[in-house]
């Protein structure tokens, strides 16, 4: 949690019913609508963050207007504001926060009820299994106790239905039940029955929830109710639904009636043969499980939330347990269904069911979940001829046999919620395991289920994967022999079997030589093709690939092209050639598929094998002109996106706009702040694309695309990324005799030399770069260059030739009236002024920088001024003064989202804190830099660190005196 001095202690957010705010016990007004919903949707996710594109659907559905971005800015700033009364616009705040995965809350279990809710859930679940049950009791009370009504009170604010919510609340319902459950055990029924009673009344078609209520109202001697309330649900189905009521409703109906739970009761079934429902008892005990793998490694975290998810439902027998595996092809999860089947089999003594829905396979056509329940029917004992045609009719007949027993239901491959829904059990005794490549969602919303999406192994998990396969001797002779196969497989558990399984069968060749064989196939799936067409990884691949459109599968071949290592939908959209709704429909076909996952919000990804598999296939069905087509299309999409996002971050070069063709799609950034979001994700493609320009012959399009990421490159510190770009596209104009290109790069790779402590190089690279600029008459360059060489001198403390630098350019600026730059240039020579002895000349130079700036409303000048004056005050020895002004300019960059100069700032405060016998302020400071620096190897970073530690030395203020 924030550190608030306290404050953060006297906020509380609630959830678990209308969505309310109270500090120190005082209801806050949380305003508008629109603002309610989006704290609603951010307290729902408990801490977990929330995309831009969740935001707007809660709020407009599929119809946003144009302006929805701007809108949801506006109003998680006025619940910034709201939280932080003080907070200046744009200001990020201690509670509210927002990074490139969305908005988040910073909450915890002490202020949010949600998360305490589950806190006492845990705690209740933890004494229940170690048979404190009474304390069980206790902790379900309280946790139910914060539940006020359904989440966030969203039916009442008029929102769209969102999965959020309804998890949620289907949490809350499993948890009422289970309490419930509890208490019917301990003669406790009175306890629970009231927020039972609420909880089932806005879950009137909950048919758990409303058999949980019949049976809590009939121990507490409340026989008449229960009975009128089935009949109203009864009623209720049938006019909504169309339905009768399910099985567990109606035998706690028939437990309300007075029958005996322990006594087998038994019904006529739809095909009239008589079921005994004697709980865990069966003259038919399945078992369709194929067999385990012999040698299972890895997925510890998968299997331990596995176990404590069934253990969990077990201990009170209310409701079902479903987990619902997905992941792209290859992953490894029928295997992993499988094994955990295997492991929890003893725990259903009536059977297990299995059968492969066979969702994804070409060769077979999707099983019907009619022939599914046939088979589970024949399974249980149920002859063919009691068997009714209808598939309704069946999945009530598998409900009706499995009602009492306790059964493990495997549903491997399924292709989508309406193939999997027929096939679950009513009983809360019996659990289903359920693998797809998609997300299913749905179960989810629908019916509870847990959803795990497996990701690749670990590389430790992957090297074991190997070992328990090939053997510790053969793996144990060439350990960088394996850990190339690991990488080279990209720790895909399909990948890793066939190539185990090629060691295997030619004992005989080295590890080593395996390797070398997928080095060879140089990222190709070439190396990986074995008889087994069942293992082979094309051929998996493949059953998801046609499974799609045309132009679906087009898009997938077209995303080999694209060089980084994730991609968003408008990229996309440019990619394909097509309207970015339309790339929106294709990328949810892929997604569908398996074929491409969603990693962050807004960004795909897919794995290297499967990437290798659609490069294959643009070859095979893509000509070289519609390859290259689709290229430049991307490239013009990042050209153009990057030059929109460099003009938001105020750039001091800007050259002519670039051109496209009309079927270009831009990322849409509204401002700085979605601007430099913008670069830190793309930027690592942007330098793969201008990598790739070099090698095709276009320094021209590569280092106008570089001189784009300059001004982002320096203001976050991504120096030694900016040296490398500038310095390739250098060479490249030199080579093709570009002068512009040559002036332009020298200029940039100069400041990156400088940044990361090469002067003499920088001094080089600004000579040339003038003289280019000087060639080719123009002026503005060359003033830009005179400020660098001012810089230059000033970092070589050759202060009096920074002058004559400075006064050159300051007058050529003028000249061009470029107040802004003047600006800078004015800042720079009270720099130097001071450094010269001269803190009142510094001052004055820094008063009018702050004039100009402000009126121009230029926030960048504003904060060099108040850089300036902070100087200039701290040479003159009015540290308090300079104090103040280093703050004000460290507010300044932090509101931009300027994070070298922020960082500089606070350098730079954190010393004149010092100086004034401020410990622990210093330190503040600098740890607050080093955040700041996280993940960027620069010089700052050892300076700063240095600081830290001679502060904790004996005497540490002394170490540093007055500046």
């Amino acid at each position: 949690m924030p550190s608030t001095n306290g404050d953060e202690t006297s906020w509380c957010f609630g959830v678990l019913g209308p969505v309310h705010v109270r500090r120190q016990g005082t209801e806050v007004d949380l305003g508008a609508r629109q603002q309610r919903l989006i704290l609603a949707l951010l307290l729902a996710n408990a801490g977990q963050p929330v995309g831009l594109a969740d935001i707007v659907e809660v709020l407009w559905d599929q119809r946003p207007p144009q302006s929805a971005v701007n809108v949801v800015h506006r109003y998680v700033g006025a619940l910034r504001r709201l939280f932080e009364p003080g907070l200046a616009a744009r200001s990020a705040g201690r509670w509210l926060l927002g990074d490139a995965a969305g908005y988040r809350m910073r909450v915890d279990a002490d202020n949010l009820d949600l998360l305490r809710l589950r806190e006492l859930a845990e705690q209740a679940r933890a004494d229940a299994s170690a048979g404190r049950l009474p304390e069980a009791m206790s902790a379900f009370e309280q946790a139910l106790a914060l539940w006020r009504g359904p989440c966030g009170g969203v039916a009442e604010l008029g929102a769209n239905d969102n999965l959020t919510f309804s998890v949620v609340d289907h949490e809350c319902a499993d948890l009422a039940r289970e309490a419930a459950a509890l208490a019917l055990r301990l003669e406790r029924s009175r306890s629970i029955l009231p927020v039972l009673r609420r909880m089932a009344e806005h879950r009137p078609l909950d048919e758990a929830l409303q058999a949980q209520l019949l049976l809590t109202l009939s121990a507490d001697g409340q026989q008449a109710e229960a009975i009128t309330l089935y009949h109203d649900i009864r009623r209720r189905l049938a006019e909504e639904l169309g339905v009768d009521p399910g099985e567990e409703l109606r035998e706690a109906y028939h437990l309300v009636l007075g029958q005996n739970a322990a006594e087998p009761s038994a019904s006529r079934t739809p095909g009239g043969m008589t079921i005994s429902r004697a709980s865990a008892v069966s003259t038919v005990l399945p078992a369709q499980l194929p067999a385990d793998l012999p040698y299972f490694t890895g997925r510890d975290e998968a299997q331990r939330r596995t176990l404590g998810l069934v253990n969990g439902h077990v201990l009170t027998q209310v409701s079902m347990p479903v987990l619902a595996i997905d992941g792209i092809p290859g992953i490894g999860k029928t295997s992993l269904a499988i094994h955990l089947a295997h492991q929890l089999a003893d725990a259903y003594p009536d059977g297990q069911l299995y059968v492969d829905l066979q969702g994804f396979d070409p060769e077979q056509s999707v099983l019907h979940p009619a022939e599914a329940l046939q088979g589970f029917l024949n399974a249980l004992g149920v002859p063919d001829a009691d068997i009714p045609a209808s598939h309704h009719a069946r999945s009530g007949l598998y409900r009706s046999v499995l009602a009492g027993r306790r059964v493990l239901v495997v549903l491997d491959n399924a292709h989508s919620v309406e193939q999997v829904r027929p096939l679950l059990p009513g009983a809360p005794g019996c659990l289903v395991l359920v693998t797809s490549r998609k997300r299913l969602t749905g179960l989810a919303t629908a019916h509870g289920a847990h959803l795990m999406t497996l990701d690749v192994l670990s590389a430790e998990d992957a090297r074991d994967f190997l070992v328990s396969r090939i053997g510790p001797a053969r793996t144990g002779a060439d350990p960088a022999a394996v850990a190339e196969i690991v990488a080279r497989c990209g720790r895909l558990p399909l990948a890793l079997a066939v190539v185990a399984a090629r060691a295997l069968t030619h004992p005989d060749h080295r590890l080593a030589d395996i390797a070398g064989e997928l080095r060879d196939a140089q990222g190709s799936l070439d190396g990986f093709s074995h008889d087994d067409m069942g293992n082979d990884i094309r051929a998996i691949f493949s059953w998801s690939y046609r499974m799609l459109g045309a132009r679906a599968a087009r898009l997938f071949r077209l995303l080999s092209l694209h060089p980084g290592p994730d991609i968003a939908v408008a990229a996309m959209a440019s990619l394909a050639g097509v309207p970015l709704g339309e790339a929106r429909v294709l990328v949810g076909e892929l997604v569908r598929t398996g074929l491409v996952a969603e990693h962050t919000v807004g960004r795909y990804t897919t794995h290297d094998l499967i990437r290798a598999y659609a490069q294959e296939l643009v070859g095979l069905h893509d000509d070289d002109q519609a390859r290259a087509d689709a290229f430049d299309r991307l490239v013009h999409h990042y050209r153009l996106s990057a030059y929109n996002a460099d003009l938001l971050l105020g750039p001091t070069v800007v050259l002519n706009r670039p051109e496209a063709p009309g079927d270009t799609v831009i990322a849409h950034l509204g401002d700085a702040a979605e601007a430099v979001d913008w670069f830190n994700q793309e930027r690592h493609v942007l330098k793969a694309l201008v990598q790739r320009r070099l090698e095709d012959g276009h320094p021209g399009s590569a280092w106008r695309l570089a001189l784009t990421l300059q001004r982002f490159s320096h203001r976050e510190g991504w120096w030694h990324d900016w040296a490398a770009i500038a310095r390739a596209c250098l060479q490249a104009a030199t080579v093709a005799g570009d002068d512009l290109g040559r002036a332009h790069m020298s200029r940039s790779l100069a400041g990156a030399e400088l940044s990361l402590g090469d002067p003499d190089s920088a001094a080089r690279l600004l000579r040339l770069s003038l003289d280019l600029f000087t060639r080719l008459g123009n002026p503005e360059e060359q003033a830009l260059v005179y400020r660098n060489l001012g810089q230059l001198r000033a970092a070589q403390a050759d202060h009096l030739d920074a002058v004559d630098n400075y006064e050159h350019a300051l007058r050529l600026f003028e000249s061009l009236d470029d107040r802004p730059a003047q600006v800078i240039v004015l800042y720079c020579l009270a720099d130097a002024q001071v450094h010269l002895g001269r803190p009142d000349t510094g001052m004055t130079l820094a008063h009018r920088a702050l004039s100009i700036a402000e009126a121009l409303g230029d926030p960048e000048g504003l904060g060099l001024s108040h850089e300036a004056l902070a100087l200039s005050l701290e040479a003159d020895g009015d540290l308090s003064a300079a104090l103040t002004a280093w703050k004000q300019a460290n507010e300044i960059y932090r509101q931009m989202g300027w994070r070298m100069n922020q960082t500089e700032a606070l350098t730079h405060q954190g010393d004149t804190a010092l100086a004034l016998g401020d410990p622990a302020q210093a330190r503040a400071a600098w740890r607050q830099a080093l955040e700041l620096l996280s993940h960027r190897h620069l010089p700052l970073v050892a300076e700063i660190e240095e600081r830290l530690t001679r502060l904790e030395a004996p005497r540490a203020v002394r170490a540093y005196g007055t500046r």
